[in-house]
């Protein structure tokens, strides 16, 4: 919910996968507050994506920027995300910003042991 946006490029809607960062989701604990963190930052405004690749569901793979501000690195820093580590193992910073927010107790760290993603939708696939 919180890493995947929809765009506007030259008046086609591109799906755009944050990278390095993945958010609960809509019907996870903290799914809609983490939602409404990046709807709040971001939802409406012009936003530049620093493209890193191309998902195998065909969406753009980016680094989002509001304002020159690191969107992605946000969602961290703010504790609304996890660090994907399997798929940004060198982004030291993205490590640190969500070491630094489980620390400080903010957003779904407030929770014990929170549920990541990829857990919580291996448990409710159908």
């Amino acid at each position: 919910m919180g890493d995947t946006i929809t765009v506007l490029k030259d008046g086609e809607k591109v799906r755009v996968r944050f990278y390095g960062i993945d958010a609960p989701e809509k019907k996870q604990e903290y799914g809609i507050k983490s939602l409404d963190v990046l709807k709040k930052m971001i939802d409406g405004k012009i936003v530049e994506i620093d493209v890193k690749d191309k998902d195998q569901y065909s969406r753009v793979v980016g680094e989002v920027y509001y304002n020159g501000k690191n969107v992605n690195l946000y969602m961290l820093e703010t504790g609304n995300a996890w660090w994907y580590k399997q798929y940004s193992k060198k982004n030291l910073e993205f490590a640190a910003a969500e070491e630094k927010a489980k620390l400080e107790g903010l957003g779904l760290w407030k929770e014990k042991n929170p549920t990541p993603p990829w857990e919580f939708r291996k448990k409710n696939k159908k």
